[in-house]
């Protein structure tokens, strides 16, 4: 899809004020089977530091997400670090943006979803025992693409989204937003959810959904016959706070590194 100047302008005005867009029909369908299909092909059978399992209700053990999804396809990688996809985050964000971590989440029938929070708002350890601001440690703003590579409704679990400016409410800047969560977490407290309006996310193959960090989301468990296989992609801020911009092999290089919990791989939940 090509976008006119004054559709761009349109999308971006919406994103600014709301903090998050959908565009439809941004892809062809048969394109994101295909990424699907490879995505599947080249990740089956194969385990790592950077899969995530859960159970299921009937206690199953499922897949829940891979990170560092984009490594085990070529088709992957080139989409997220397209100059399409790039363009389109920097015109709409009003920034100069770098891939900054990339995962697929599953979400199998009878999966768990994911309890409101707000992404990178956390305190972490690295492996030295240093305290750490969450991604603030890498870039100031990030921006998160979602491409669903099969349908998302609200049955099977789809994402629901809060306004940017509902996280004002809890504080104007990373330290005092991190501060009114749980602790060590990014979850919002439960006195504090009747602050959001989330928005349930409703989206078809070729759809994306483009949200800005400080969004406030949610998604339910998989309560369908079917899976929810969505392409997640973080793109950061270019800065100079990680030395020759490799903002995502910094990240995933202290994610693995972390004094964190084994048990969740993540830089998040570590103990102050």
């Amino acid at each position: 899809m090509i976008f006119t100047k004054n559709q761009i302008k349109k999308i971006s005005t919406y994103y600014n004020v709301n903090g998050f867009v959908i565009i439809k029909n941004f892809f062809k369908s048969r394109y994101i089977e295909n990424i699907k299909h490879n995505l599947l092909l080249n990740t089956q059978n194969k385990k790592g530091n950077f899969f995530y399992y859960e159970n299921s209700k009937d206690h199953k053990k499922i897949l829940r997400r891979i990170e560092k999804i984009s490594d085990f396809s070529k088709s992957a990688k080139k989409l997220i670090n397209s100059t399409k996809i790039i363009k389109l985050i920097n015109e709409i964000s009003i920034k100069k943006n770098i891939l900054f971590k990339d995962k697929l989440n599953f979400k199998y029938p009878g999966g768990a979803g994911y309890m409101p929070h707000i992404d990178g708002h956390f305190f972490w350890k690295d492996k030295h025992n240093k305290l750490e601001n969450g991604w603030s440690k890498y870039s100031n703003s990030f921006t998160n693409l979602v491409i669903p590579l099969e349908k998302s409704t609200v049955k099977n679990g789809c994402l629901y989204v809060a306004k940017k400016k509902d996280t004002q409410k809890l504080g104007d800047n990373w330290l005092s937003i991190t501060q009114k969560l749980e602790k060590n977490s990014p979850n919002i407290k439960k006195k504090d959810l009747k602050k959001f309006i989330f928005k349930k996310i409703v989206l078809n193959t070729g759809d994306i959904l483009i949200f800005d960090w400080k969004c406030a989301h949610y998604s339910k468990e998989n309560n369908s016959n079917d899976s929810r296989m969505i392409f997640y992609s973080t793109y950061c801020e270019m800065n100079k706070k990680i030395n020759n911009n490799d903002f995502r092999k910094a990240y995933y290089r202290d994610k693995e590194h972390s004094k964190n919990n084994k048990k969740t791989k993540s830089l998040q939940f570590t103990k102050i």
